[in-house]
C-alpha cells in the first residue's frame, strides 16, 4: 500500500515536487487519515467517512475509475452508502454514484441521497449540448491529441440541491456545505466540525489554480480567492483538497490557503490595475509579477494552470475578448498572413530556416510563429512539417504546464507527425513527470 500521508510530508517539506509527483498522477491508494475518515487519491480525490448510519462519500469517482474506487472503498468498509456529495460537476469528481445504485438494488438498500449545488444539474446539460466538443478538447488536454475523443452524455443527477449553505447530519456525523464560486460556478467546500477536516473540492489542488483553463469556461479568481480565506477562518487540521495529498496540521492548513488567496488576489488586483491604466493584454502579461517566496512555494507551482491562462481569465471577465491591440480586433485570415510573409521572406525555406536557428536560440516562441506560417502557406510540405514537428516539440518540453504542453503535443500529431521518443506516454502528466525525473537525474550528474 502507498503511504499517502509519507508523500504528503515530502512535498511539503521539499524532498520531492510536484514536477516528479504531479497532483493528478499515480501513485493511487486509498488511506485512512483519523479514525472512520478515509482518503482515496487517484486522478481526483474521493473522501470516505463512517457513520453509525452508513458512509457519507465525496466526490465517489472520476468517470473512468469507477468500480477501482469502489473496490477499494469495500476493501475498508461494507457499509451501504448513505449520502454522496458532489463538490462540482466536473467529471472526474460526479462519478461513481453507478456501482453504489447497483449494490443496493442487489441487497434491497434504500439508495443514497446525491447532493451538489443547484447549478451542477445545468452544468450536465450543457455538457450534453456540447459533448463533441468536449471530447475533443479533453483529448488535447490530457492525451496529447491521442487515441480517440470521448466524453459522456449520461449523467446521475443530485437529489439534493444546495444553494448556498446546507447542513447534513447522519449517524452522528455533522457536514457543513458552504457554496462559493472558484474554478466553477457550482463548486461546494465542505467542513466536518467534529473531525476538523476541510474538503476544498478544487479550490486547492497543489498547483497554481485550475483559474485560467484557456479551454473550458470561465472561471472566477476574485470569488476564489475570498473562499480559500472563508476557509482557513475554520479551525481545520486536515486539508483533503480535490487533487494530490493532504495537508496535516493546523498551521499548514491555514498557510496552504492563505498563501493560495494571496497568490490570486494579488493576479487579480494586479491584473485589474493594468487594465484601468489601459494596458493591453501583452503588456499585462509581462507586468505582473509574485514575490520569489510565493513563487517557491511547493503548492503553488505551474503544474497544471500557470500565471499567464489566470490572466487572461481576469481579462476576458471583465474586458471581453478584444486583447488591445487594433489589428486583432478582426484580423485577417492567418493563411492570407502567411502568405505575405513568405513572399516577404523569399519562400517558406527562407521561413523554415530561420525558425530553426531561434529555436536553436532558445527564441521557441517566435521561433513558433514562424513555422506556422511556413506549414499554412505550403500545408503538405513534409520538409515544414518536419521543422514544425521538432519546433513544437521543444516548445513541449520547455513547458511547465499540462494544458500548455498538452496543445504543443496535440499540435504536432495534427499534422500527422511523431512528436518523438521521449514525448510520447499515455497522458500528457506522464510525459511531463517522466520529464521532470530525467531533467533531475541531469543535474544530479
Amino acid at each position: 500500500m502507498v503511504n499517502v500521508l509519507d508523500l504528503a510530508e515530502k512535498l511539503w517539506t521539499g524532498q520531492t515536487n510536484t514536477y516528479l509527483c504531479h497532483p493528478f498522477a499515480e501513485p493511487y491508494d486509498i488511506e485512512q487519515i483519523i479514525d472512520g475518515l478515509w482518503f482515496y487519491k487517484g486522478f481526483s480525490n474521493s473522501i470516505i467517512r463512517e457513520t453509525s448510519d452508513g458512509l457519507i462519500l465525496i466526490d465517489p469517482a472520476a468517470q473512468f475509475d469507477e468500480a477501482i474506487r469502489f473496490t477499494k472503498v469495500r476493501s475498508i468498509s461494507k457499509q451501504k452508502a448513505n449520502s454522496i456529495i458532489f463538490t462540482h460537476g466536473h467529471v472526474d469528481h460526479a462519478f461513481g454514484v453507478k456501482p453504489y445504485y447497483r449494490e443496493c438494488k442487489r441487497k434491497n438498500w434504500k439508495k443514497p441521497h446525491i447532493i451538489s449545488h443547484v447549478n451542477v444539474p445545468k452544468r450536465f446539460g450543457r455538457y450534453i449540448e456540447t459533448h463533441g466538443y468536449n471530447a475533443f478538447i479533453n483529448q488535447r488536454q490530457f492525451l496529447g491529441g491521442q487515441g480517440q475523443p470521448y466524453f459522456p452524455i449520461e449523467f446521475i443527477y443530485p437529489t439534493i440541491l444546495v444553494e448556498n449553505s446546507y447542513e447534513l447530519n447522519v449517524g452522528g456525523v455533522t457536514v457543513n456545505l458552504f457554496h462559493g464560486r472558484g474554478e466553477t460556478d457550482d463548486a461546494l467546500w465542505i467542513y466536518l466540525p467534529n473531525d476538523k477536516v476541510l474538503c476544498t473540492g478544487d479550490f486547492f489542488v497543489w498547483g497554481v489554480p485550475n483559474a485560467g483553463n484557456p479551454q473550458k469556461a470561465q472561471r472566477y479568481i476574485k470569488e476564489w480567492a475570498e473562499n480559500l480565506l472563508k476557509m482557513a477562518e475554520k479551525d481545520a487540521e486536515i486539508l483533503l483538497p480535490g487533487h494530490g495529498v493532504p495537508i496535516i496540521g493546523k498551521e499548514r492548513v491555514k498557510k496552504a490557503l492563505s498563501d493560495t488567496a494571496e497568490y490570486l488576489d494579488l493576479l487579480y488586483s494586479q491584473t485589474i490595475d493594468l487594465m484601468n491604466q489601459r494596458l493591453s493584454l501583452s503588456e499585462i502579461i509581462e507586468k505582473v509579477t509574485f514575490p520569489e517566496d510565493l513563487k517557491k512555494k511547493p503548492y503553488l507551482q505551474p503544474i497544471y494552470d500557470e500565471p499567464e491562462f489566470l490572466i487572461r481569465s481576469v481579462w476576458t471577465k471583465y474586458g471581453g475578448w478584444y486583447d488591445g491591440i487594433p489589428s486583432h480586433l478582426k484580423p485577417a485570415a492567418e493563411q492570407d498572413i502567411a502568405n505575405e510573409i513568405v513572399d516577404l521572406v523569399g519562400g517558406s525555406e527562407n521561413l523554415v530556416n530561420r525558425a530553426m536557428v531561434l529555436c536553436k536560440q532558445k527564441k521557441v516562441k517566435v521561433a513558433c510563429h514562424l513555422i506556422e506560417w511556413a506549414l499554412r502557406s505550403d500545408p503538405n510540405n513534409d520538409f515544414i512539417k518536419k521543422a514544425y514537428a521538432q519546433i513544437y516539440a521543444e516548445r513541449a518540453r520547455s513547458e511547465s504546464s499540462t494544458m500548455a504542453m498538452a496543445i504543443y503535443l496535440s499540435a504536432i500529431r495534427e499534422i500527422g507527425e511523431d512528436p518523438g521518443r521521449d514525448l510520447k506516454g499515455n497522458t500528457v502528466i506522464y510525459v511531463q513527470t517522466q520529464l521532470a525525473k530525467e531533467k533531475k537525474q541531469h543535474q544530479m550528474k
